[in-house]
């Protein structure tokens, strides 16, 4: 005699058995984005009034007593400087160190310089420190180089004609690069010019042209090219002369963040000044005679409080989120993540981690994947 079946309690039995596979199947997707996408916080004893510089796998800042050197891979491997008097600023790099106060300098193991005039910033390389100074009297400005043993390198560079607004190291690729940007006020109208000195090649300088339409903000540079980034054009050269290969308008927008991968180099922009925060652009560059461009441009439904690239696409950090795009402008939802501390600021650390400001706290943020 066969037995009587029950259909409705199969019916019932199949359907608790779906609610909780797909419970479980919920569950496990869960763990696993969770555990796929996050990040963690470790808590730094920085202020976010105080200054700081991210040089040499290094986030440095510096203390009414102290020089501190926070390793971004281990903060247990950090080091930390006495400092013997207040400084006014300081320079590193991932093998020098250098502070100066009024027109003291010192470079990490060596007795305190003085030179002529007052110091107003400095820069290391991996085997130079470069120290700007102002003559007190006639308010010229020029450039003092020292090597690792903190002796002078050559004669001071002297700008008689024009003012320095930025200057540093480029170290990769082999290369130690001391790039200037310096603007010449005394003509009708500001003109900027841009010099690089090879300390490779004992500070052999080339000029690049001058500009007198627009401002040159930034100087980036790859293996092959030196990208002079203005306000109102990206223009490239090669490495190995000073001729100008294209320029790709950008007028009414501003560099965010670079990076550079198999002869494409994309740059991250917002519009410039404050009136659009939910607007980002991405554009990618040729490094050849053509740039071959493609601008994309990415919309977000929350105020930025900064942006950056990294290795994977592009991280936007809001108030209260970091959200993800791929560099083809595409939103990946499962790569976004809520942050565990309001950010009121952020800063590129490497390609995994970025400085959280939030408030008066200052957190390594590392994503996890």
């Amino acid at each position: 005699m066969r037995p009587k079946i029950n259909f409705l309690r199969l019916i019932l039995f199949g359907l608790v058995a779906l609610v909780l596979s797909g419970g479980l199947f919920a569950v496990f997707y869960l763990m696993f984005r969770q555990r796929d996408v996050s990040l963690t916080y470790e808590k730094l004893g920085i202020q976010a009034n105080m200054d700081y510089i991210v040089s040499g796998n290094y986030l440095s800042y510096a203390s009414a007593t102290d020089l501190i050197q926070v390793n971004i891979a281990d903060t247990k491997k950090s080091t930390v400087i006495n400092l013997p008097i207040a400084i006014d600023g300081f320079g590193v790099s991932s093998t020098m160190t250098a502070v100066y106060a009024g027109s003291n300098l010192q470079l990490r193991n060596f007795n305190a310089l003085t030179l002529n005039g007052t110091i107003r910033g400095v820069a290391c390389g991996e085997g130079h420190c470069a120290a700007l100074r102002t003559n007190d009297i006639n308010g010229l400005d020029s450039i003092v180089v020292f090597n690792a043993s903190a002796q002078a390198v050559g004669n001071p560079i002297d700008f008689s004609e024009s003012k320095v607004v930025n200057f540093g190291f480029e170290t990769k690729y082999g290369r130690e690069m001391l790039w200037v940007i310096c603007v010449n006020t005394q003509a009708s109208l500001p003109v900027t010019t841009v010099r690089l000195y090879d300390y490779n090649n004992g500070g052999t300088m080339s000029y690049y042209p001058s500009f007198y339409e627009q401002s040159i903000e930034r100087v980036y540079f790859t293996e092959d090219s030196v990208f002079l980034v203005g306000t109102e054009d990206i223009i490239r050269y090669s490495m190995d002369s000073s001729r100008e290969r294209y320029r790709v308008g950008i007028y009414g927008k501003e560099v965010m963040d670079v990076s550079a991968s198999g002869g494409t180099v994309r740059f991250l922009l917002k519009p410039r000044g404050s009136s659009n925060q939910h607007t980002l652009y991405t554009l990618a560059l040729a490094e050849a005679d053509a740039p071959n461009t493609t601008m994309l441009t990415v919309y977000v439904g929350e105020n930025i409080v900064n942006a950056f690239l990294q290795a994977s696409g592009i991280r936007i950090v809001t108030r209260t989120r970091m959200i993800s795009y791929t560099f083809s402008g595409k939103n990946s939802p499962s790569a976004d993540i809520i942050l565990s501390y309001p950010a009121d600021d952020a800063l590129k650390l490497d390609e995994s981690s970025f400085l959280l400001v939030s408030g008066d706290d200052c957190y390594i943020a590392k994503r996890q994947s």
